[in-house]
This record gives C-alpha cells, structure tokens and sequence, in this order.
C-alpha cells in the first residue's frame, strides 16, 4: 500500500523520540507500569492510544463551541483556528458526499480513512520535527540555540502541544468542564481532537508573547539524582498550586525535562535567573515529585532506582481531580 493510503493508527501522546533521552540502548528505558510494576520496555509501545487524534464527525452544536472558544484568542490566532478547521471539514464533507453515492471504493475509503487519521497526527509530527534540532541542543547544555526568534516560537509552540495534546490534560480539561456543565463536557469530549490542537496553538502562542517577561532558563542537574519524565512532560510547577486544591490556577511555572540531565523551565515567578542556572538535589527531588504526581499513569526514567523512588506518587493530581469532581 503506497505511503498516503497508510491510516497512522497507533498516536503516540508524548513523542517516542523525545523519551529516547532516557535510554541507555536507544529503545528501551524505565517506566512504571499501569499497575504500578516496573518494566523495562520500549518508548514505541508507551504512551500511545489507538486513533487518540482521529477525526470524528463535527455536528454545528461542535463548531459552535469551537468558535466560541477560538473568539477568545487574538486574531491572528482566530484565523488560524478557522483555517485548520475549514480544513478538517472539507473530509469531512468529501466523506459525506462518498457516502451518499453509495459507490463502493476500497481505495477511496482508506483515503478517507488515512486523511481522518493522518491530519492532526501529521500536524504534530510537524511541530516535533521543528523542535528536534533544539532539543538534541538543549541537551548539550546550549541554550544559546534560542537566541534566534525562529527557534524560539518553533519551541514555544512545541512545548504548548506538549502540555495541551497528552491524555492527562484531556481528562483534567473535561472532568472540570463536565463538573460545571455537563453538555459541554460532552460536546468538548468528541471533538476533543480539535480542542486539544487549538489549546495547544494558543498556549504556544503565548508562551512566544510573554518571553521578554518570563524567565527562561536551561536548568543544569549535576546531582546524583537524574531529571525523569512522565506521560504528561510538560506541567505547571508554580508554588500558586496546592496539591489537594483543583482550579484553575492563576499563575505558571512551565517545567519540562529535556534529558536526566537538563530541565527546561520558563517562569513568571522568576524564581530562577534567565539562562543556564545549576541546580541542587533537593530542587531536583522536588521537581521530580510534582513530575510523578502529575502523571497519569507511566513516569520514565534512566535508570530504575528514580522510578521506584517516585512510582507512589503517580497519579495524586488525577486522584484530587476525580474526588472534586
């Protein structure tokens, strides 16, 4: 089957290459299972949903809220809401059209099929690849690499999706929604696909924005305890958030393990200085544990003893949420 008749199926959530940082083999590192073992396994089978991204059929009752949503973004960002969605939609629409014939087809449905599962897939792989290069720097301890504007909104709008397209923030976003309003809990569940792609744009877009007032800063882990990282990699560490309270908080922090090694950390506390800033054990063990209690179920690690030191804490932040809720 040729390439573009391909439907990518298997959406990983946090990006395998990503997770790679934390393997001694190129394959396999740490992880806490979801039964709370530990495995040694492979980042290609971790962190993945079947059809996590695909497509669902959009009624107005959807675009409406999606719309409603995006009118509360800057214009730049609105249009550029209306364009991805005009996109969707027209498969959408050459799906209904198909349908309705009632011709029979086997390539055009694996067309269609491959478009609805491959467009937002696609758009992240995009964004990962945009990022990889001032990653793979990063980790070298550069972060010069972000001196240049392009770099850093390629980066910034990585690091958004990072937060807005994992299973960890679906579920937040939804069970707090769905606690106030039922309806739109649903309707949000189903189109999730979208929601998640435009938060992710707009947190990104923000991130980009705010740079000259936050803090960035490469965070240097020299200790005898490595950096690990979680299916949710990209959470708000701000001291604003309380581990039993469920809100909205007010204030962020964005913490983002780069490698057992370098942490990236954009902070409007400016609780640390703008550009590479060492860091002791005890803030290492502290950013770990706010790590694990915002995992949904798997943190990852180089090595097995991080995992077992942090593995009972995964999963607190979830476990506020539902009691809240």
């Amino acid at each position: 089957m040729r390439k573009e008749l391909q439907a990518k199926r298997k959406h990983h959530h946090v990006w395998a290459n990503y997770l790679l940082k934390w393997s001694t083999n190129n394959r396999d590192l740490f992880c806490v299972t979801r039964k709370g073992n530990i495995d040694f396994t492979s980042v290609r089978g971790v962190v993945m949903e079947k059809d996590f991204y695909q497509l669902t059929e959009l009624d107005q009752e959807h675009i409406d809220t999606i719309l409603m949503f995006s009118s509360r973004s800057p214009m730049t960002l609105q249009e550029q809401h209306n364009d991805y969605l005009n996109s969707f939609l027209k498969i959408q629409r050459l799906e209904k059209v198909f349908n309705n014939s009632n011709m029979q087809c086997e390539k055009t449905n694996q067309i269609i099929l491959a478009a609805k599962c491959n467009l937002l897939e696609n758009l992240h792989t995009k964004h990962e690849n945009d990022a990889a290069p001032i990653l793979d720097e990063l980790a070298r301890g550069n972060i010069g690499v972000l001196s240049k504007d392009r770099e850093m909104l390629s980066f910034m709008m990585f690091l958004g999706h990072q937060i807005a397209r994992t299973k960890n923030f679906k579920v937040c976003c939804i069970t707090g929604i769905s606690k106030n309003d039922s309806k739109l809990g649903k309707i949000m569940e189903h189109s999730w696909w979208f929601f998640s792609y435009m938060f992710g744009m707009n947190i990104g877009y923000s991130l980009y924005s705010e740079r000259r007032k936050e803090n960035h800063t490469l965070l240097l882990n020299n200790t005898n305890t490595d950096f690990i990282t979680s299916d949710q990699p990209a959470i708000n560490v701000h001291s604003c958030i309380k581990d039993d309270e469920f809100y909205a908080p007010e204030s962020m922090d964005l913490f983002y393990p780069i490698s057992p090694k370098y942490a990236y950390i954009v902070t409007e506390s400016h609780r640390y200085e703008s550009g590479t800033v060492e860091i002791d054990e005890k803030s290492v063990i502290e950013l770990n544990e706010k790590v694990a209690k915002n995992a949904n179920e798997h943190i990852f690690s180089l090595r097995k003893q991080e995992v077992d030191n942090y593995k009972l804490l995964v999963g607190d932040t979830l476990r506020v949420i539902k009691k809240h809720s």
